[in-house]
Parts: C-alpha cells; structure tokens; sequence
C-alpha cells in the first residue's frame, strides 16, 4: 500500500511525503527511516506514527490532544490485532472487525470527524483481508474513506478488489 499527502506551505511550495509499504514474508511490516544510522521502524501502526511526527502532519495524529490520540492508540490497537490474526480463524478476525466497525457507529470516521492514521492502518488492513470476512459497514467504510480524501488516493485501485461496490 501507498500513502501520501500534500500541503502547500506559507511560500507557496509543495511538500509532499509518499510512503510506500511493500509486504513480504515477514511477521510485519517494516520501515527503514534512517538508512545510514539504520533507524528500523517496524509495524504498520509504529510506522504511520513515525511518518506523522517526523512530518508534523497533525491533521493525521496529535499527540498534543490527549484524548484524540488515546483513541486512536486504541483503534490502532485493534488494528495491531487485526492484522496479527488476519490469517487466524475467522470468528476471531470477526470479533475484531465488529469491534472496529463499532467505532463507526456514530462518526464518518474510526477516530472523529476526520481522517486519522488509524483509518489509514484500517484500510491498508482491509485490503489484504479475504472480503468474504469483512461487514459490510466496514466495506461501505473502506469505500466512501478511499473515494474521499486525498491522503487515501493510492488505495483507490483496490476498490475493484471489492466485487460489487465500486
């Protein structure tokens, strides 16, 4: 998976950070953030907190609101879980998911009213899930935050892996 966001700055320049995640037979996903110094990162959910604090995308995680980032270390959490027993029994990725997809009951998002990197974590998760697992409030989910923002643009070529709803 790919993630990505832009900004333009108060000069009128474009930053602009792509991240890509290539898994492969390893137990997580890991990410090298200093290649000279050797600076391992490791997990999808470590990962996206790197990325969000090293570029300051507060938008996405802000520690400095304690509460916002409580829950998203919560969800990020289950996320952690869901991705660990993604090839477990499926009564046990099902429990996880309907927990999940309780967080969605009341907010667009996992988080709030915004996009999060617990959203990001999810939909990156979803993806390599066998969609006869997921809930079909997960997959409305999955393509309505892939269709409408930016940051989720690359994931966008997964919404045909999703038979039916694209």
């Amino acid at each position: 998976a790919v993630v990505s966001s832009q900004s333009t700055g108060n000069n009128g320049e474009t930053d602009y950070c792509g991240v890509n995640l290539i898994y492969k037979d390893t137990p997580t996903p890991q990410f090298m953030a200093c290649p000279g110094r050797l600076v391992a990162v490791s997990g999808l959910s470590n990962i996206l907190r790197y990325v969000v604090r090293e570029r300051k995308y507060t938008s996405l995680y802000d520690e400095e609101d304690l509460e916002s980032a409580a829950l998203i270390d919560e969800i990020l959490s289950l996320v952690d879980s869901l991705e660990q027993r993604a090839h477990g029994s499926a009564s046990e990725v099902g429990q996880i998911l309907n927990n999940l997809a309780k967080h969605l009951q009341s907010t667009p998002y996992l988080a709030g009213d915004s996009l999060s990197i617990a959203d990001i974590a999810l939909c990156c998760t979803l993806t390599s899930l066998d969609t006869k697992l997921i809930p079909n409030s997960l997959r409305t989910y999955l393509v309505n935050t892939i269709r409408s923002n930016y940051e989720m643009r690359v994931l966008k070529a997964f919404l045909n892996w999703m038979p039916g709803e694209c």
